[in-house]
């Protein structure tokens, strides 16, 4: 009996010792850090912008990130921009990422804030000397890219219209002038032109640009033009039954140009890899909140996709992305 009292005592203080050593290891456990960080687009909260958030979601799941993604109810609206900042400040949030929707507008209250909370632009820049991270594809070079997509095609001698775009944040800047300087290399002459924002004006403008310029190129440099123009064109080719020889070249991805340049209704658009742009913001801002060595300047790689080209294996994950 001794020794059967022995045993069950035994048992019973190796069971403590074992609870013992579990609860010391838990309580050893590191705390995981999580982190909250505001990201302020320059426009609504819609399919242009899917791809970079996606990026950002998969960062922020892998990355223990509460990710707070805020539209603006006007596209490119600076006021609504500076009354965000201050929001995501009060909030304690611990970064922001943001795409600027003035390259110089924005500036003293980006830097302002950057010395509060950890800032990292992403798409477009703002004038500063701050040592503020930037995730974007070089505009510069992906303007020239698609000024050689146009001359690849056998244009160099035409009348190209540009679409007038909002020149005030950095990146329509820069590939305007990437576009401009290539272009100019060429004996291609431009002139750039506004299009009305309602639809049926903008259809009958196109139409009218086509038949008076049965050979010219359109151009544009913001995704939501460019989906405008390619569904103007199809308009017409199919309310009209003729196939002006109008080509269509751009900047962006939606659903609805890769559907237009599979119709050939686009010719051509260039994109730059969203969702790396989305998942490097957040890896950077993390690096950036736990003071880590960052690269202030990550550029992002840029591709012309055609109805030649979309079909291939490294478009394919480009234009469709698989989230993890």
């Amino acid at each position: 009996m001794r020794i059967k009292k022995k045993v069950i005592i035994l048992t019973l203080l190796l069971a403590v010792l074992a609870s013992s050593l579990v609860l010391l290891k838990e309580g050893g456990k590191k705390e995981i850090a999580v982190y909250d960080i505001s990201v302020i687009i320059r426009g609504k909260n819609n399919e242009e912008w899917s791809i970079i958030k996606a990026g950002m979601e998969q960062a922020s799941s892998e990355m223990n990130v509460n990710l707070r993604f805020i539209s603006l109810l006007e596209e490119n609206n600076v006021e609504e921009q500076k009354d965000y900042l201050e929001k995501a400040i009060d909030s304690g949030t611990d970064a922001i990422i943001i795409s600027p929707s003035d390259y110089t507008a924005l500036s003293n209250i980006i830097e302002n804030t950057n010395k509060k909370v950890p800032i990292v632009l992403f798409e477009s820049k703002i004038d500063t000397k701050q040592n503020i991270p930037y995730i974007s594809c070089d505009n510069y070079e992906l303007g020239k890219k698609l000024a050689e997509e146009v001359i690849r095609n056998g244009n160099t001698r035409k009348n190209i219209i540009i679409a007038k775009s909002d020149l005030e944040f950095s990146s329509l800047v820069d590939r305007y002038n990437g576009f401009k300087d290539e272009i100019n290399k060429s004996k291609n002459t431009y002139e750039v032109i506004e299009l009305p924002k309602d639809d049926s004006k903008l259809y009958n403008e196109i139409r009218s640009i086509m038949e008076e310029n049965q050979e010219t190129v359109l151009v544009a440099f913001e995704t939501g033009e460019l989906e405008a123009i390619g569904r103007a064109k199809k308009y017409i080719i199919n309310d009209t039954n003729v196939n002006y020889d109008t080509e269509v070249y751009g900047i962006g991805r939606t659903s609805t140009i890769i559907s237009l340049i599979e119709e050939k209704i686009i010719n051509a658009t260039v994109i730059q890899n969203e969702f790396n742009i989305g998942y490097l913001s957040i890896n950077t801002a993390v690096n950036k909140i736990d003071h880590k060595k960052i690269d202030n300047n990550i550029n992002i790689e840029s591709t012309v996709i055609n109805s030649e080209n979309m079909y291939s294996k490294e478009n394919q994950k480009i234009l469709f992305p698989i989230v993890r």
